[in-house]
C-alpha cells in the first residue's frame, strides 16, 4: 500500500499556506486563501504557475519557498485522527507500504520522523534533491521499482487529489480517494478513484476486485495457497505463509 503524505498521512496545510504567504509577500504576488489551498498537492512548479509565476523566476522562488518551508513549515504538520493506528494494524498484518509525495524526499523523512511513523514504511520517494524526479508519476514509479509487485491489481495508492488518482491509473495500481485532505469528491471522482473514503480505519475494510475477482482485503486476507484468513496475524494459520509474501 503506498500512501501520499501531504492531505493524507499528515495535515500540513499550516506549514505549507505559512510558507506560501512568505514568499508571495516577498515577491509582492497576492493569492486568496483558497487559491492557496489548491496548491497543496501538486508539485511546487505547478503551484506557483498557478498563481501567475512564470519563467525565469520559477526557479529562484520555488528555492525560496523551501527556505521558508525548513524553518517554519516542516514542524507544523499533525496526524490526522485514525491514521496512526491504521498504519499499525496495517503493518502488523504484514501489509508492505511506502510513501510517494509531491514533497522534497528530505522533507518528507524529516516529517515522517517528527510525526513518529517513519518506521511502517520501508521506502520514501519524494521530489529529489536535483529535481530530476519531480512528478507524481515518477515518484510513484520509483516507489513501484522498489516493491517490485508481481500483481500491481494488488497495489493500493491512497491519496487525496487527482495527480495521486492519475499516477495510480497510469502505472495500474488502484487509486484510492480519501476525503479528510485537500482534494473534494468531486476531483477524486472526476480524476478517476475507484473507491473514495471518509475516514483512514475504512482501508482496513475496504474491499477491491483485483482483477482476478479475488476481494482483497489487508485486514483479513485470503491466502492464496490453502484459502486460510490472515485474521490480521502476521502468518497464515492455516500453512504458515509469511502475509507478507502474498499482500504484494
Amino acid at each position: 500500500m503506498i500512501f501520499d503524505l501531504d492531505g493524507t498521512i499528515a495535515d500540513s496545510q499550516e506549514g505549507i499556506l505559512y510558507s506560501f504567504r512568505l514568499t508571495l509577500d516577498e515577491i509582492g504576488v497576492a493569492a486568496s486563501d483558497e487559491e492557496l489551498r489548491q496548491t497543496i498537492g501538486p508539485p511546487l512548479e505547478e503551484s506557483f504557475r498557478s498563481l501567475g509565476i512564470e519563467g525565469d523566476s520559477l526557479e529562484a522562488v520555488v528555492d525560496r519557498y523551501r527556505d521558508f518551508y525548513a524553518k517554519f513549515g516542516v514542524q507544523r504538520a499533525q496526524l490526522y485522527e485514525g491514521v496512526f493506528e491504521t498504519l499499525r494494524v496495517l503493518d502488523e498484518s504484514g501489509v508492505r507500504m511506502g510513501v510517494a509525495t509531491a514533497k522534497r524526499v528530505d522533507f518528507a523523512h524529516e516529517m515522517l520522523d517528527l510525526l513518529g511513523v517513519s518506521t511502517f514504511f520501508r521506502t520514501v520517494s519524494g521530489v529529489s534533491m536535483d529535481d530530476t524526479l519531480t512528478t507524481k508519476k515518477q515518484v510513484l514509479n520509483e516507489v513501484l521499482e522498489y516493491f517490485r509487485p508481481p500483481h500491481k491489481r494488488r497495489v493500493w495508492m491512497v491519496g487525496d487529489r487527482e495527480q495521486d488518482v492519475l499516477a495510480s491509473i497510469f502505472h495500474g495500481v488502484v487509486p484510492i480517494g480519501v476525503l479528510w485532505g485537500y482534494g473534494s469528491r468531486d476531483e477524486l471522482d472526476t480524476s478517476g478513484a475507484e473507491f473514495i473514503i471518509d475516514d483512514p480505519r475504512e482501508l482496513l475494510e475496504l474491499g477491491v476486485d483485483t482483477g482476478g475477482g479475488e476481494p482483497a482485503c489487508f485486514a483479513n486476507l485470503l491466502c492464496p495457497s490453502c484459502g486460510a484468513p490472515s485474521a490480521g496475524a502476521p502468518l497464515c494459520a492455516g500453512c504458515g505463509l509469511a502475509i507478507s509474501d502474498f499482500v504484494e
